[in-house]
């Protein structure tokens, strides 16, 4: 499922051989590919399902799930299509899709998934890569072709009015070990579902970043979102994302240290909650609110993500003498940590419990709002991110 194509390599040529941002602005090259980065960035791409259909006609099973690049494609696949939960999503919307980039095997990750689950796809591409991306997988044999990497939403109902957002900046990419050239964006769709418009959402925050860029976002995302609707507040919305609710302030040595004393010195069971609900550090949650939407009906309370102490990024901005100290600490095993940072959000439509509606084609019933951890393809798993799933009832005029 390789893409040879030569893709965006003339951009990456001409674009990528710069020391700084501002050097690159003010370069020949940049005005030169103004116009192709504009649309690159700013426009979607659409891909349609020919004869795509419902899997449920008596309500809405929604997926939200950052699928990791799209690396583990093929059991990814198989998950979406015979999961006996998650094969009935008539919309999944996914965070970090790759589109011709070595690590993923030079596929376009959201096209493929249009084929094979015969479901429509609109992509919105986030960064154009510079790079092959981080750690091993610089080594990697091969050249990135389109080199792009963003978020999608797959659908089977009949759309309109695909449209992206940029978010706020909070980062530099350019100048990152993993140099990038674009920042965060935000998808919206309108999904025309009888005689109803539902507007569908998703957006992927920054995650070596602080809780307040984090909401900075979000609060401009849900400002893009009421501007593009015909409805007004009364129109019914359903966003999912990964907002990197992790509650932490990442990225410098200052902060890195502060995240240790805070891991390794304070209350675990406190701070293991904390991670699970963490509405009270991560003002993006309480953005939702404000613009009337639900979010405790729509979620469970499982992690979606976790990662092991020893192996943060953030342990390589310490200094020596500490990141030994660190080490000892935490011993060879590491500590675990589990994130809740998959969200889906809602308003002008309601969260089914489990029974509460069964399908009349199908003879589905509805399920609770809940995650799905160990997903597998071959001895290995899926993401480093678990799916979570909601059932909807279909929204009516």
């Amino acid at each position: 499922m390789s893409d040879t194509r030569a893709g965006n390599r003339h951009l990456i040529d001409d674009l990528g051989g710069f020391d700084t941002f501002k050097e690159l602005r003010s370069s020949a090259a940049f005005s030169r590919h103004a116009g192709e980065l504009g649309r690159l960035f700013n426009h979607p791409k659409l891909y349609r399902a020919e004869g795509a259909r419902p899997r449920l006609s008596s309500f809405l099973r929604v997926v939200e799930w950052n699928i990791e690049r799209g690396s583990r494609l093929r059991g990814i696949v198989e998950a979406l299509n015979s999961h006996p939960v998650l094969m009935f999503a008539d919309l999944l919307i996914l965070n970090e899709l790759d589109e011709g980039m070595v690590r993923s095997n030079n596929v376009n990750v959201a096209l493929a998934l249009s084929r094979e689950l015969n479901a429509h796809a609109i992509y919105g591409a986030e960064y154009l890569e510079f790079t092959k991306g981080v750690g091993p997988e610089q080594s990697l044999p091969g050249e990135n072709t389109s080199a792009l990497h963003g978020n999608a939403i797959l659908t089977r109902y009949p759309f309109s009015k695909a449209r992206l957002a940029r978010l706020p900046r909070c980062e530099n990419n350019y100048e990152s070990a993993e140099r990038r050239l674009g920042g965060r964006v935000g998808i919206m769709v309108d999904l025309e579902i009888g005689a109803v418009t539902l507007t569908a959402a998703t957006a992927h925050l920054d995650v070596v970043n602080t809780p307040g860029c984090r909401a900075k976002q979000m609060r401009g995302f849900l400002e893009a979102i009421e501007s593009g609707l015909e409805g007004g507040p009364a129109a019914p919305v359903i966003f999912g994302g990964d907002l990197n609710t992790h509650t932490f302030a990442r990225g410098g040595r200052l902060r890195a240290l502060k995240n240790t004393v805070r891991i390794l010195g304070g209350d675990h069971e406190k701070l293991a909650r904390k991670l699970l609900e963490p509405e009270r550090s991560e003002p993006a949650l309480s953005a939702f609110g404000k613009f009337g939407y639900g979010l405790r009906s729509f979620n469970d309370r499982k992690p979606t993500s976790r990662t092991i102490v020893s192996r943060l990024e953030d342990a390589k901005r310490l200094p020596g003498p500490v990141n030994r100290w660190v080490m000892r600490r935490v011993g060879p095993g590491g500590i675990l940590l589990e994130f809740r940072l998959d969200w889906i959000a809602a308003r002008g439509i309601s969260a089914l419990r489990a029974g509460e509606i069964t399908d009349a084609g199908t003879g589905v019933s509805s399920v609770d709002p809940q995650t799905f951890a160990g997903l597998a393809h071959e001895g290995s798993p899926l993401s480093d991110h678990d799916p979570i799933v909601v059932d909807v009832a279909l929204p009516q005029r």
